[in-house]
């Protein structure tokens, strides 16, 4: 069988990379495609995957439709001309839509009912949905699809990933660490995602409120920051001096291996670091998110969006080594416990 694999993400780099070389062991051809977007394509060489480049990431909701109707018709041709007989992505409203137009099965894969715009389009058309047990059927079947088509796996989905991780300090070296400072993470929020575009409040300047507030309380820590969008390098400017910004892409989870504490705007990083059992909090300005409020519970994640609060609990963890072996030991815990979503969907 000849597969399309649309891959628009880190995190779906990391997650259908995996599962496409597993496809193509199985002995079926696999087509990779994703789009032009730094991240995306940084974990693609990363991994050693090749994919074909089909139009790009845009940040307006003009530039995101124009970008979209562009890429369908692209996509389109490609499946047509390759003869594809299943398609296979997230919720990737291009893919989804050239699919459903030739009357090829597209099995989709999401762990993100919250994501409403894009899985408005994608989730009724698809024939599978491959989905963590955390998420109810029924946050999935008011889009538009029928119970019977779900498929729920017992894990999460950097299960996938992180159970491979081994520490490697050239990732301290790179960025100027060694293995004995205290390291805090801060990974900024999906500013330019659709479900965060267009929403209200001051949670834009969040990211720069907990920063202020944890070079004032955390000054023996080295404080890593890693943005998303060159938007976000504007608004590090002012703490250029106090805090170490990546000069070029790393691999999140290389940098956790060595983390004391871990602060998420949201996304997959948030549930990579406790998943790998770093004291993690988030301040998801559009949360909980299932997989957040799943990660709570069990005791690895803790979610604030006030900046003071945040600063003292990273106060109180940095130095709690004891608090962290709990930590790890949780995550282990649960990760035992975790079936492999490839399994599932193979």
């Amino acid at each position: 069988m000849k597969i399309l694999i649309d891959m628009l993400t880190p995190k779906q780099a990391l997650f259908l990379g995996e599962l496409s070389n597993r496809i193509e062991d199985e002995g079926h051809e696999v087509v990779r495609v994703t789009r032009r977007f730094h991240e995306t394509l940084y974990l693609l060489r990363l991994k050693k995957i090749k994919a074909r480049i089909v139009g790009a990431y845009r940040l307006n909701l003009e530039g995101k439709l124009h970008e979209s109707l562009k890429r369908t018709s692209r996509l389109a041709r490609l499946m047509k001309n390759l003869n594809v007989e299943l398609v296979l992505a997230y919720p990737s409203v291009e893919a989804a839509r050239a699919a459903y137009g030739l009357s090829i099965p597209y099995y989709c894969v999401s762990d993100s009912p919250h994501a409403q715009a894009v899985s408005k389009l994608t989730i009724p058309l698809a024939n599978r949905l491959f989905s963590p047990a955390i998420i109810p059927k029924e946050d999935w079947i008011r889009y538009g699809i029928s119970k019977s088509k779900i498929v729920q796996y017992n894990s999460l989905d950097p299960y996938v990933w992180i159970r491979k991780i081994q520490k490697d300090p050239k990732i301290l070296r790179k960025l100027g660490l060694y293995q004995k400072d205290k390291i805090i993470v801060l990974r900024l929020e999906e500013s330019f995602a659709a479900y965060l575009l267009n929403k209200e409040g001051d949670w834009r300047n969040l990211a720069s409120r907990i920063l202020d507030e944890l070079l004032k309380k955390c000054g023996g820590a080295r404080i890593v920051v890693l943005p998303r969008y060159n938007h976000h390098y504007e608004i590090l400017k002012e703490f250029k001096e106090k805090i170490i910004i990546p000069k070029s892409m790393i691999y999140g989870p290389a940098l956790l291996a060595f983390s004391s504490v871990f602060i998420g705007g949201g996304g997959t990083m948030t549930a990579e670091a406790a998943l790998m059992g770093i004291p993690t909090l988030s301040y998801f300005p559009s949360g909980p998110t299932y997989v957040e409020s799943y990660l709570e519970k069990k005791g690895l994640l803790n979610q604030n969006l006030d900046p003071k609060l945040i600063s003292k609990q990273t106060l109180r963890w940095i130095d709690d080594d004891s608090y962290k072996k709990q930590c790890q030991k949780k995550a282990q815990k649960i990760l035992n416990t975790m079936e492999d979503p490839l399994n599932v969907i193979l």
